[in-house]
This record gives C-alpha cells, sequence and structure tokens, in this order.
C-alpha cells in the first residue's frame, strides 16, 4: 500500500489515503499526474520539519483536481453497475467498489477547504 497525504496550512499532516498498487499506477496513467507539478516545501508531517515535493491545493489545481476526481467517479459508477451482477458476493463487491471509494475518499480530501497541500510519490 502507498500514501497520499494531505497537509493542513500549518504544515502538519490532516490525512492520508492508503490506495494499492495498482491503483497508484491507474493514477500514473491519468490526467491526475498532469495536473500540477509538485514543489518542494518544508512540511512537519510528525511535527519535526521535513521537504517534501507537494501540490498546493488552492486556486486552479484545487478545482482541476476536483474535476478531475468527479470525471472519472462518474465513469467508474457506470463500470461498477455493468460489473456487479443482481447479487455479488462479498468479496466481488469489495475488489469491484475499491476503487470508487478510494475516488471518492480523495475527491472529499481535495475539495476540504482545511486540506492545503497533497502529497504522493512521483511516479
Amino acid at each position: 500500500m502507498l500514501d497520499i497525504v494531505f497537509y493542513s496550512q500549518d504544515k502538519t499532516t490532516v490525512d492520508s489515503v492508503d490506495v494499492s498498487q495498482d491503483f497508484y499506477k491507474w493514477l500514473e496513467q491519468s490526467d491526475f499526474s498532469k495536473i500540477a507539478k509538485p514543489q518542494e516545501i518544508e512540511m512537519k508531517p510528525d511535527g519535526e520539519p521535513v521537504k517534501i515535493a507537494v501540490i498546493l491545493l488552492e486556486g486552479g489545481n484545487r478545482r482541476k483536481l476536483s474535476d478531475f476526481f468527479r470525471d472519472v467517479i462518474v465513469q467508474e459508477s457506470d463500470e461498477v453497475l455493468n460489473k456487479l451482477g443482481s447479487s455479488p458476493s462479498k468479496q466481488e463487491y469489495m475488489d469491484t467498489t475499491y476503487k470508487l471509494k478510494t475516488l471518492q475518499i480523495l475527491r472529499k480530501l481535495v475539495e476540504d477547504e482545511k486540506c492545503k497541500y497533497l502529497d504522493y510519490q512521483e511516479f
């Protein structure tokens, strides 16, 4: 699992989302990584200053990332409905909805005004 980390204005961690290697690779190949380039800024994830490459979540960056997640959520919702039969097993349901759930979590954090920075590893 890999983490996508969100930081507040005071550069401390607000939340982090564990994502699978497959999800991360999918994100790499999507338009997500083309929206904004990370900038190295001194953050305080554990209270100690550390330089981390982050994306500033303000103005156009926040709007573009939000639009990206909303667009892929719509596409993914359609795919999930097509994949799930009328009575999927619990495992089938969990496997099929993982990407959709993760996209919703990331969208909510991108749109949360408490989150000012986004950290993900360069692909």
